[in-house]
């Protein structure tokens, strides 16, 4: 599943952007801006340069996707790369990859710290959190 919108803008409220050649990109993965260009996020994307999550799944044939951009006031639910427990809980994290989170126990104070979580979904070690992202929309620092 990756990331789901639960709350906030509409799931069918999306944009559609340009993304790079060749990179087959699922529905649900978060993606980030390089250049004028969406691509799929990595754990080295920030709160200036993560955009949304893709609405649509694509091949390496296409170079346009529809995306739920991240805008204030919508609450996620994400995959985890950990089990999850309550000390995780109002803490920012980094991302893993382009669909799960990296939940260590440990607050991401820069700027890889693009997830906030305000609770935990289901039972403890579930590998599931809420929260929002957090996007600076510029790319200065």
């Amino acid at each position: 599943m990756a990331m789901r919108l639960v709350a906030g803008f509409p799931d069918n409220y999306t944009v559609e952007g340009t993304v790079t050649a060749g990179t087959a990109i699922a529905d649900g993965d978060i993606l980030d801006v390089s250049g004028n260009v969406l691509q799929r996020a990595t754990s080295s994307s920030t709160i200036h340069t993560i955009f949304g999550v893709a609405a649509e799944t694509i091949t390496t044939a296409d170079n346009r996707i529809k995306v739920i951009p991240f805008c204030q006031g919508q609450l996620w639910e994400v995959d985890t790369a950990n089990n999850t427990d309550s000390t995780e809980l109002y803490e920012s994290m980094a991302l893993t990859d382009h669909d799960t989170v990296s939940n260590t126990d440990t607050d991401v104070t820069g700027p890889t710290g693009v997830f906030f979580c305000l609770a935990l979904v289901g039972a403890t070690g579930n590998q599931k959190l809420l929260g929002e992202f957090t996007r600076l929309q510029s790319t200065s620092t």
